[in-house]
């Protein structure tokens, strides 16, 4: 995955802790700041390497005065150690910038729980357009993941568990794994995620295998899975 303040997508590959959600300071920016604060955030997400990183450097001058500190953090992580090892390091402050971004920018916000193995408060419909998703792990012991892609004209024709059981050289077929987002959390804790949506019909599921083993069966097989219509 390409966001850089997403921990996992349709793969997770790090456990990593979430802290409670940071409400926006009063008075620490204008409108106008913080609008463009969110445009870059949602355009960090879209990039990778180098490019991310020059990005990270635009957007702390228009962070509010609480997420300069976090924002430099995780830019100097992933400055020296890059991919897991900088998720890892700076987890806590990945969290803050992307909680702030659920309270504070523009989205149609949706607040989901994950149990074993479930969803709930996911709507059969979402807007197009922005959507932020707040996902709280309420299992006692299992860590969770949300992932949300685009199906195909044939993947949305075909049955979700047909589809779920193909290989995953033939997945690429019928959904659009180029544009998911996703995110992840453990138990007690919250992960977050914004996608931009276009119209039609998409895919979410938690693709982390049962018990937080290497192999054996992944939680969609149990059901952790569901199909939303974007209109």
């Amino acid at each position: 995955m390409r966001r850089l303040f997403i921990y996992a997508a349709l793969v997770a590959t790090a456990a990593l802790a979430v802290p409670v959600l940071l409400a926006p300071v009063a008075g620490a920016q204008t409108t106008t700041n913080l609008d463009a604060f969110c445009a870059k955030y949602i355009e960090i997400g879209n990039s990778e390497g180098k490019a991310q990183l020059a990005l990270i450097e635009e957007v702390i001058p228009l962070a509010p005065a609480n997420l300069v500190q976090p924002i430099t953090e995780v830019r100097d992580a992933f400055k020296t150690l890059g991919g897991n090892k900088a998720y890892a390091k700076v987890s806590e402050q990945i969290a803050t910038v992307d909680a702030f971004a659920y309270a504070s920018c523009p989205g149609n916000a949706v607040a989901l729980t994950a149990i074993d193995y479930e969803y709930q408060g996911m709507p059969a419909t979402l807007p197009a357009g922005l959507n932020k998703f707040k996902l709280t792990n309420a299992a006692p012991k299992e860590a969770h993941e949300f992932g949300i892609a685009k199906l195909t004209a044939a993947g949305a024709a075909m049955d979700p568990q047909k589809l779920l059981a193909l290989p995953e050289k033939k997945l690429g077929k019928f959904v659009d794994f180029e544009h998911a987002s996703g995110t992840y959390a453990e138990p007690g804790t919250s992960g977050y995620t914004v996608a931009d949506l276009d119209p039609g019909t998409y895919i979410y599921l938690c693709s982390l295998h049962v018990g937080g083993k290497k192999t054996g069966p992944l939680h969609f097989m149990k059901g952790m899975y569901g199909i939303v219509t974007v209109a």
